[in-house]
């Protein structure tokens, strides 16, 4: 059962990008629940799993659907559930939201078509499709480094001015952009940081939240910083922020999820490691993650 439909207000705060946990190389729907559990027990905003940090390139079709039926049931209304729905194949990505939409999720995250590279043109009609198409809300996701094109800002506002499409999550390691969109978009339409880091500079232009990694090791934590953004702390956000640094650094030495995996196992949350072609991290890496989380001690509790 859905809340009332999401639109771009709700979308403030912090939603975790939910790693898939895995035992014995299957997911372990089990843990997923705990870890949902985790992110309301925090006072998150939401969820979203199936983003690139829920490894969805290497799961199944069954797997996918497990993950979001597990998803929606443990959230049980106390959190949004946006599931990553996007692909370089606009009628699947229709067929991925419509089925986001039937199994309760409150919206869909839809990512820049990877590959295919479409020119900006071609990236209007495929995101106009969806959304058009789209029962629930949509949020654009833009992360270049992943997908080879991003979403030229003159669309982003284009798009913007769809009923369907709420929001952004701004992946693309540029705070100007960020603002800018923010600031040319009106209240229907929000910016989230989609990068960790940069999460308190892209907030102070005019973000409203985060769909954050880190979350899923130090959500009250991370909640903490976002609240204070929302009301202009941002000196108390900055404190969070510098003592975070070492953590947040030492997950972006390698491809994400491996660090936020190794780091989750090494704290007791035991979430498995990557599925291939992913490969978990290096000693060195492992060694820089450990420091840090034991630097933060009971800290991130």
């Amino acid at each position: 059962m859905k809340n009332d439909e999401l639109n771009a207000n709700g979308l403030k705060g912090v939603w975790t990008a939910l790693v898939t946990p895995f035992f014995d190389e299957q997911v372990n729907l089990s843990k997923l629940t705990q870890l949902v559990e985790f992110a309301a027990n925090a006072g998150l905003t939401g969820i979203v799993p199936l983003g690139s940090t829920g490894e969805t390139a290497s799961l199944t079709e069954d797997e996918k659907t497990e993950v979001i039926k597990t998803a929606v049931n443990a959230a049980d209304n106390r959190l949004r559930v946006m599931v990553g729905a996007g692909t370089n194949n606009t009628p699947k990505t229709i067929a991925n939201v419509q089925q986001a939409n039937a199994l309760g999720a409150d919206a869909a995250l839809v990512v820049t078509p990877y590959y295919n590279k479409p020119t900006p043109e071609g990236l209007k009609q495929h995101f106009l499709q969806v959304a058009d198409a789209s029962p629930i809300p949509i949020v654009l996701y833009h992360i270049p480094s992943r997908c080879g094109v991003g979403i030229p800002v003159d669309l982003v506002l284009e798009l913007s001015q769809h009923p369907k499409i709420i929001g952004i999550k701004e992946a693309g390691g540029d705070a100007w952009r960020s603002g800018e969109i923010a600031r040319l978009t009106d209240d229907s339409f929000a910016v989230l940081s989609g990068d960790d880091t940069l999460t308190l500079p892209i907030m102070s232009v005019g973000a409203v939240g985060v769909i954050s990694v880190i979350s899923n090791l130090a959500p009250k934590r991370f909640r903490e910083m976002i609240d204070h953004c929302l009301i202009n702390d941002y000196k108390s956000a900055l404190e969070v922020h510098q003592k975070l640094s070492p953590l947040l650094s030492a997950l972006s030495l390698e491809t994400n999820p491996a660090p936020i995996k190794g780091v989750m196992n090494l704290s007791g949350l035991k979430v498995g490691d990557v599925r291939s072609p992913l490969v978990p991290v290096k000693a060195e890496t492992r060694e820089v993650i450990g420091d840090a989380l034991i630097k933060l001690g009971n800290w991130i509790d």
